[in-house]
């Protein structure tokens, strides 16, 4: 099932990580700072401002983009591959040439950047991309925000597959936050393109065990059964000591 798996690639050149099974529907647990403005690059009437220079609609200052980001409208929007980039002032925005706007346009459409996705003049650190088939593409300027979201998100999966299942007037059991330089070993793999496994864990295990299997871009065939062959890693969790190690299976061989 889709929630026992989280796919990610990772482009390092570009900054951007392509996802499934990861919910970005609270935006404030990667971006962790107020955004100044969003420009919603396919965004439908009813929502936001019209802007006559670039074409596209808009929320202007931090308020507002607080209260759209929180709201239902903004669910709906995503659920709807919503789009967006953030920028700082409107003087700035304005000064985009046509060749930069019709970017947007492309970014918006191809998901995919023609040049670097952080332009001087929105200082933009964020662009959300809502794919197809529940996929999500975001590009961060400073990636370890998104080093730290990944630890949360695989930290909160365990936690959920450990107690969900746990009778009523039983403890909880707490995991400890997976350390951040542990996600970063995960770089490499990230590269390539990778699926972490969660369906095997259990309210009944002493160490939970993470299975991190090399996809690569074969994305459409996410569902089919993993080949052991395919194990690269194991992510440990021991309950007892509430420590978190890395297991390697198989070194990476580099594509020549």
């Amino acid at each position: 099932m889709e929630h026992d798996y989280i796919y990610v690639h990772l482009d390092s050149v570009s900054n951007s990580v392509l996802s499934k099974g990861i919910s970005f529907s609270n935006y404030k647990e990667i971006v962790q700072q107020p955004l100044k403005n969003l420009l919603l690059l396919n965004a439908t009437k009813d929502i936001g401002e019209f802007d006559s220079y670039t074409g596209f609609r808009m929320i202007r200052g931090e308020q507002k983009v607080e209260e759209f980001l929180t709201s239902e409208a903004y669910q709906r929007y995503v659920k709807q591959a919503g789009n967006w980039i953030d920028f700082q002032n409107l003087e700035l925005l304005h000064e985009l040439t046509p060749v930069e706007i019709s970017e947007l346009l492309y970014i918006a459409h191809a998901h995919s950047s023609l040049h670097s996705p952080f332009y001087y003049k929105l200082q933009n650190n964020f662009i959300l991309l809502t794919l197809p088939d529940g996929f999500t593409k975001i590009y961060c300027r400073d990636l370890n925000l998104f080093y730290e979201f990944f630890a949360r998100e695989i930290t909160k999966r365990v936690n959920q597959c450990v107690n969900e299942r746990r009778k009523l007037f039983k403890k909880q059991k707490t995991i400890a936050m997976i350390p951040f330089e542990i996600t970063h070993q995960l770089t490499p793999l990230l590269k390539e393109g990778v699926v972490l496994s969660f369906s095997k864990i259990s309210a009944r295990d002493t160490v939970s065990e993470i299975k991190v299997y090399l996809v690569e871009d074969r994305v459409r065939n996410l569902q089919s059964q993993m080949k052991e062959s395919e194990l690269m890693a194991l992510l440990l969790y021991n309950h007892e000591k509430q420590e978190w190690t890395i297991e390697e299976m198989q070194t990476l061989v580099p594509s020549l």
